[in-house]
């Protein structure tokens, strides 16, 4: 009889393991589509379709891309600086859901299901590297819990589905399945360019698949070429392809490669005057001296005393940023140790390639060329982080103190910077002398 229970515990990890990511995604999806329509807007269509409107009930850039796809609605080719694959999903909603005053359900619920697919394709990613569920399921909730991503993936930008179109490109290239891979790599540029930047973690799960085993030198680079052709060529394919039919049908550009160099060029002229207006890079990581959070879309309320935000969609770093400072020597370490120890290094060097190549160039970019970067740019990071440091759960426990230390912080920062409170929330978070 004593042996009942601890089985019966076990049976319920294990149950609570396999189906967590699913249960997750569905609830944070649930908590998505619960506040998709709010803020909306009070003036009508007619009146936003510009970034001065008022009463639009605009979230952050929404402000560009909602008057854009209102005029891709009527036929005319817009906010061509940005490819349009993301624009056509707002669309999609705006079309079967209507977009009228009241009404910002259209905008924002696909990128609400794109929000929630990003959450469990983490997960996946990090079974895959870990071949543990308990890992792929850490990965999930930290990344499900930062605010950054839960904001950019509820309103009406380009980020989410692109992030998505990512996730499951890298997942397919650890199944080994390039052609999928390359396919959803070309969909996610065609919803922004800046995504190009995920192709190189990509390109080195290829690499690093491509010269494992016993195979002669030869046959190693064989299959290496052949296996980035299966990525790139459909890749380069769809996406010219994409661009080729929305400036057909839009007339907008004589080929794609009009389209994509117009879009180089104009990214290439938004340089900054004053660095002191910018978040520099090296902000979004230190949690001693923060970027300031950018207020995408507050609402304040003032009540005797007291000042609450009833909605709040900030755009604010959380713990999980700031772990970059454990991971990156801790993954260099095991780098060194394992290949000292003739260990594989396959999930160190993919953790490491992707957080470099995802946020350093952006040094570069900002000091160097003096353009703009925003703190959101760091969203491609973000799940790396996620899935790096899940791993310390393997690691030792000093190292699991540290994961649970950053989760526990993730969590109660998620609560406090929700986006959208009602009284109830508000009235837990000012008896827990918390800011509301």
């Amino acid at each position: 009889m004593r042996f009942k229970v601890p089985l019966l515990m076990m049976r319920m990890y294990e149950f609570f393991q396999k189906y967590f990511i699913i249960t997750l995604t569905v609830t944070i999806l649930v908590i998505k589509l619960l506040i998709v329509n709010v803020p909306n807007p009070s003036a009508p269509p007619e009146a936003c379709m510009d970034m001065k409107g008022e009463g639009c009930g605009f979230i952050f850039d929404e402000a560009h891309y909602i008057p854009a796809v209102r005029k891709l609605i009527r036929g005319e080719a817009a906010n061509n600086e940005h490819p349009p694959l993301s624009k056509f999903i707002i669309m999609m909603g705006m079309l079967l859901f209507g977009d009228d005053v009241g009404n910002a359900v259209g905008w924002r619920v696909f990128i609400a299901v794109f929000g929630a697919i990003s959450v469990m394709t983490v997960g996946f990613i990090a079974q895959e590297l870990s071949n543990k569920k308990s890992i792929g399921c850490i990965a999930s909730l930290l990344f499900a819990t930062d605010v950054m991503s839960f904001n950019l993936s509820s309103v009406a930008m380009l980020d989410a589905p692109a992030m998505t179109f990512s996730l499951i490109a890298v997942y397919f290239t650890l199944k080994k399945r390039y052609v999928m891979a390359g396919t959803f790599i070309s969909l996610s540029l065609l919803c922004k360019l800046s995504f190009l930047n995920m192709v190189a973690p990509i390109l080195i799960i290829v690499i690093a698949q491509s010269l494992k085993g016993r195979a002669s030198k030869l046959d190693k680079i064989s299959s290496l070429f052949g296996n980035l052709g299966k990525i790139l060529l459909p890749a380069v394919a769809i996406f010219l392809f994409g661009l080729w039919v929305y400036d057909y049908l839009y007339g907008a550009f004589q080929t794609p490669f009009d389209h994509i160099k117009f879009m180089l060029n104009y990214h290439s002229t938004l340089k900054y005057t004053n660095s002191s207006n910018v978040d520099m890079p090296l902000s979004w990581i230190n949690p001693i001296s923060p970027f300031k959070p950018a207020p995408y879309y507050v609402e304040t309320v003032k009540s005797d005393s007291a000042v609450y935000h009833p909605i709040a969609y900030w755009g604010i770093y959380s713990p999980l940023w700031w772990s970059i400072w454990p991971l990156v020597p801790v993954y260099i370490y095991k780098l060194v140790l394992n290949i000292k120890m003739r260990q594989p290094v396959f999930s160190e060097v993919l953790i490491l390639s992707w957080v470099a190549f995802t946020y350093l160039p952006y040094f570069p970019i900002a000091h160097i060329l003096e353009r703009w970067v925003f703190s959101f740019y760091f969203y491609t990071t973000v799940p790396a982080l996620a899935i790096g440091i899940s791993r310390f759960n393997e690691w030792g426990d000093w190292m699991a103190t540290v994961l649970i230390a950053i989760m526990s912080a993730q969590l109660v920062w998620f609560f406090i910077w929700f986006p959208v409170k009602n009284d109830v929330y508000i009235t837990i978070l000012r008896l827990l002398n918390l800011p509301a």
